[in-house]
C-alpha cells in the first residue's frame, strides 16, 4: 500500500510516484490523416469528425470503427477546431471551426450526429461563430457554448430544439475555455489563453451572475488544454447536487497538480506524491486534461516526452498519469501511479477518450507539431484493466537510479545557488543576455526561471524557430507566459520577450558569419531564426552600428 498523508500535508518531494508499463495497442489507421477533429465514443463505437487532413485543408467527412476497421461517413459542414457535445439523447452536437484552410476564420455552423444511423443533420447556425470554442450540457439539457479565437467571444446557449440564443459578451475573451457547472442550470467559464493567444486574468464569467474573481488562480493558474470536453472530468453526482470536476493546474516554477473545483469551489487535490515532472528517462510534458471514468473512480492525463514541442521527432512515448480520487477519502490523499508505453513509431499531443472498458485511445493529431502534417495514427493504450494500486512498480535499481537522480540535481542546485554569488563581469556570445544578478536576488523564482531559459536556448537553440512564440517556450519550460514575461521585465525594465529571443539569434549570425565567410547572408539569417531579411539588418545595426556586410569586414582587418 502506498504511504498515506493528511489532507493538510503536502507531499514530500522526495516521494516517488510510481511507475508501471502499459501496452500500446496499434489499431487500423484512420482512413485520411486528421488533426484538429473531435473524437468521442458513442452508442459502442469510436468516432472522430472534421477536422482537418494534409496540406492543413478542412474536410468534411467522419469515421467510426467497427469490426477492426474505420468506416467513413459525410457530414454536412467542416468543423476544423469546432467543438462537440455528447448529448444525454446519444446524439452529438458539433459547431464552429475554422471557414478555410490554414486555419483561417470561423463558422457559425451547426449540426447533429446520430450515432444509431450514422448521419449527420445540419440545421442552422449560431448566434456567433466561432472557432476555439467548447460546449457544456447542463441538467436541463441545454449547452452553454462560449470561446472563440480571433474574434469576439460570447456566451450563449442551445436549447435542445435546434436554437441557440446569445446571452452576453464575456468579460474576457477566451480560447478554449472551461465551462464547468456550479448546480443544476448554471456554470461559471474560466481559462489562461485570450482569442488571441495572450494570457488573460485570472477571472471567471459566470452563466448566471457577475465575473467572479478567484483566490485559488492566485498561486495555481489552469493549464491551457486545447480541443477537450469538460464532461469527460466530472466526478460529481447530480443526484446530490455535488458538481464536481478534475482540471490540471501549473505553478509558476512549473510544477503540475490537479484541482477539485465542486460547485465552484476551488482547492488542490491532495495527492500521496508529486505529479511526476520527470520520467526515468526523460522530463514529461503535459498539456492534455484529466479525463475521468466515474465507474473505476479515477482520472488519466496524458504526458509525452518533455521535448515535444522544441524537438517533436525525438517525442516517441506516452506517460498516462493515474489518479485514484476515489481512494481520497476526507483526510487522505489520492494515490498516483505513472503508466507509460514503450517508444513507439508516433505520437501526438491529442486528447484521447475513454471507451466502456476504461482504456484510452488516441486517434490522429499532428504529426511533428504541425498542422500540416496530420497522424492517421491510432492507440489504444491499455489501463482499464491496471491494478488501482502498483506500488511494487518500481524495481530496486529503477528506484536507485531515481534516487541518484534526485542526488544530482540536489547539489546542482546547491552548486548554482553558490554560483549565483559570484558577480559576472562579462557576457559572452554563448550567454548574450543580461547576468542573472541583475535580477532582484531576493526572487529566487526569477533567477531560477531566467537561469532555466538560458539553458534552453543554448541547449536547444530555440531561437532558432522563426515562428517561436511565447506561449512555447512556456510550454517548453512548463510555465506561464506571464511568468516569463515578468522574469524578463525583471532583467531589464524595458526588455521584452522579442528583445531576447533577437539577441540570441544576433548572436548566433555573428557566429555564423565569422566561421562560414562563403555563406550568403539571406542563408545565414534564416538560419538564426530571423524571419525576414529587413528585420535582421535593422536589429543588426540598432546592435553594432554596421551592416553585416560592414562588420564581417572590420573583423578581418
Amino acid at each position: 500500500m502506498l504511504p498515506l498523508i493528511t489532507a493538510a500535508a503536502q507531499p514530500d518531494k522526495k516521494t516517488l510516484c510510481p511507475e508501471v508499463k502499459i501496452e500500446a495497442e496499434r489499431l487500423s489507421d484512420l482512413t485520411i490523416p486528421r488533426a484538429g477533429h473531435e473524437l468521442f465514443y458513442v452508442n459502442g463505437e469510436f468516432v472522430v469528425a472534421g477536422g482537418h487532413t494534409n496540406g492543413f485543408v478542412p474536410t468534411p467527412t467522419a469515421e467510426y470503427y467497427k469490426d477492426g476497421k474505420w468506416h467513413q461517413m459525410q457530414m454536412v459542414y467542416n468543423h476544423d477546431y469546432g467543438f462537440s457535445v455528447v448529448l444525454e439523447s446519444g446524439k452529438v452536437l458539433l459547431g464552429g471551426g475554422c471557414e478555410q484552410p490554414i486555419g483561417i476564420g470561423q463558422t457559425y455552423l451547426a449540426e447533429l450526429y446520430d450515432p444509431v444511423s450514422h448521419t449527420f443533420n445540419g440545421f442552422g447556425s449560431m448566434e456567433q461563430k466561432r472557432t476555439g470554442a467548447t460546449g457544456l450540457e447542463l441538467d436541463s439539457g441545454k449547452v452553454v457554448i462560449s470561446g472563440n479565437w480571433y474574434h469576439n467571444d460570447g456566451i450563449e446557449v442551445y436549447n435542445g430544439q435546434k436554437q441557440f440564443t446569445y446571452i452576453k459578451d464575456a468579460t474576457i475573451g477566451r480560447s478554449h475555455p472551461y465551462i464547468l457547472r456550479t448546480a443544476k442550470d448554471d456554470a461559471i467559464i474560466f481559462g489562461t489563453e485570450g482569442i488571441k493567444g495572450d494570457t488573460i486574468q485570472w477571472t471567471a464569467d459566470r452563466l448566471k451572475g457577475d465575473t467572479l474573481h478567484i483566490p485559488f488562480f492566485e498561486k495555481w493558474h489552469p493549464m491551457n488544454v486545447s480541443h477537450h470536453r469538460n464532461a469527460e472530468s466530472f466526478i460529481g453526482d447530480e443526484a446530490k447536487g455535488l458538481y464536481a470536476y478534475l482540471i490540471p493546474v501549473i505553478d509558476s516554477i512549473g510544477q503540475v497538480a490537479i484541482a477539485k473545483v465542486e460547485n465552484g469551489e476551488f482547492s488542490l487535490l491532495p495527492t500521496t506524491c508529486p505529479v511526476p515532472m520527470q520520467s526515468q528517462w526523460e522530463p514529461i510534458f503535459y498539456s492534455l486534461p484529466v479525463i475521468v471514468d466515474q465507474k473505476a473512480g479515477r482520472g488519466y492525463m496524458i504526458g509525452i516526452s518533455g521535448d515535444f514541442r522544441s524537438n517533436p521527432e525525438k517525442a516517441n512515448r506516452y506517460y498516462i498519469l493515474c489518479i485514484d480520487y476515489a481512494q481520497a477519502i476526507e483526510g487522505q490523499p489520492a494515490p498516483l501511479t505513472l503508466y507509460y508505453t514503450d517508444p513507439l513509431p508516433t505520437i501526438c499531443d491529442t486528447p484521447p477518450i475513454l471507451d466502456e472498458n476504461g482504456n484510452l485511445l488516441i486517434a490522429g493529431g499532428m504529426l511533428h507539431h504541425s498542422n500540416f502534417t496530420p497522424s492517421a495514427y491510432v492507440w489504444l493504450l491499455h489501463v482499464g484493466q491496471q491494478p488501482a494500486k502498483a506500488a511494487e512498480a518500481i524495481s530496486p535499481w529503477k528506484m536507485l537510479l531515481l534516487v541518484l537522480a534526485i542526488v544530482a540535481i540536489t547539489l546542482a542546485a546547491w552548486l548554482w545557488r553558490r554560483k549565483r554569488h559570484t558577480p559576472e563581469t562579462v557576457i559572452t556570445e554563448e550567454h548574450p543576455t543580461q547576468a542573472d544578478e541583475e535580477a532582484d536576488p531576493s526572487d529566487e523564482a526569477n533567477i531560477e526561471l531566467m537561469r532555466r531559459m538560458r539553458e534552453l536556448m543554448e541547449t536547444r537553440k530555440l531561437f532558432q524557430n522563426s515562428n517561436l512564440k511565447l506561449n512555447d517556450l512556456a510550454i517548453a519550460l512548463h510555465t506561464n507566459r506571464n511568468y516569463i514575461s515578468k522574469c524578463i521585465s525583471n532583467v531589464r525594465p524595458d526588455y521584452t520577450f522579442a528583445q531576447f529571443i533577437n539577441e540570441y539569434r544576433l548572436e548566433y549570425a555573428k557566429k555564423l558569419i565569422l566561421n562560414n565567410p562563403e555563406r550568403k547572408i539571406n542563408e545565414i539569417f534564416l538560419e538564426a531564426g530571423f524571419s525576414n531579411e529587413q528585420t535582421f539588418y535593422r536589429i543588426f545595426k540598432i546592435s553594432t552600428g554596421m551592416t553585416p556586410k560592414e562588420w564581417k569586414e572590420a573583423q578581418s582587418v
